[in-house]
């Protein structure tokens, strides 16, 4: 179970944690700085498309892995079991991931290039995880030390039409400026319990809409997304990071929400309300955990 494994690990390293402090175990609202988060600034990859195309990418061997190791805690929360994989699937991961790398993403519509992009980055983030896995959160997880590191968001990992890609760049230089889309943050998993589920499905052009309309609706009827306290209004750092995306922070975002929660609670949240932005950068593993 996740609870046992985080138990042992605490132990282990009991006394590194009690000098850092409660925060740095579960904490992880509170235990990490923001996330840098640059301007959209446009590459050059993923610009070139071919409208009315019919080609595709075969998504299915990243479908067979969440199919089997995507699991929903009884709070809605997926989980994946990292720890689960066996060395086929994780060698699985890595050929997709490769034949991503290497497909003439050019030759896609726009629909088949958005799908593509957003399971590249939660297939970039699941093996990342699994290369250091027994950490706590990916942001625990670093490249070098000083001016020349890098932090798991700013490494790169993948060349795609030999472009260098980090998960950073395919967010914000890719998704963002080129598909000027709330939603994609929906879609991607940062391996962290705040962030938008992990699908069980795979995007592909026919149903991307439909499944970021799903992931939104699913993530802001959640309280790790939005819930009230008293007169003060806790919210996804998300939607503080990201705010230029959801309209513009604080009335915007709150306007967005509020046309995605219908009638009940949600319908009522105005800018005058308090604000606290929170995200739980626990991992999300559900190793040993069946469905």
């Amino acid at each position: 179970m996740i609870f046992d494994r985080r138990a042992f690990l605490v132990a282990v390293t009991g006394s590194v944690v009690a000098s850092a402090g409660v925060a740095a175990v579960v904490g992880c609202a509170q235990g990490y700085p923001p996330p840098v988060v640059p301007a959209p600034r446009p590459l050059k990859t993923g610009h070139l498309y071919t409208a009315g195309s019919t080609r595709f990418v075969d998504h299915s061997p990243l479908a067979v892995l969440l199919e089997r190791h995507v699991l929903k805690r009884s709070d809605g929360v997926h989980l994946f079991g990292y720890g689960d994989l066996s060395e086929r699937e994780r060698a699985t991961l890595d050929r997709y991931i490769r034949d991503l790398a290497e497909f003439p993403v050019e030759v896609l519509d726009r629909r088949e290039q958005y799908a593509y992009w957003l399971n590249l980055y939660n297939a970039l983030v699941l093996r990342l995880v699994l290369g250091r896995y027994l950490v706590l959160s990916i942001r625990d997880i670093d490249f070098g030390v000083g001016p020349l590191g890098a932090g798991p968001f700013e490494r790169k990992l993948i060349a795609v039409r030999s472009e260098a890609l980090s998960l950073s760049d395919i967010r914000n230089s890719i998704l963002r400026p080129i598909f000027d889309d709330p939603r994609l943050h929906y879609g991607l998993c940062d391996a962290a319990v705040g962030s938008p589920n992990l699908q069980r499905r795979v995007f592909t052009g026919e149903r991307v809409d439909r499944m970021l309309d799903g992931a939104a609706l699913d993530f802001i009827h959640h309280p790790r997304a939005v819930r009230r306290q008293g007169l003060k209004l806790v919210l996804s750092g998300l939607y503080d990071w990201y705010a230029d995306d959801f309209g513009g922070a604080p009335a915007g975002v709150l306007s967005h929400l509020r046309s995605l929660a219908g009638p009940g609670p949600l319908a009522d949240l105005r800018p005058e309300l308090g604000r606290r932005y929170e995200f739980d950068w626990s991992l999300n593993d559900g190793t040993g955990i069946r469905n």
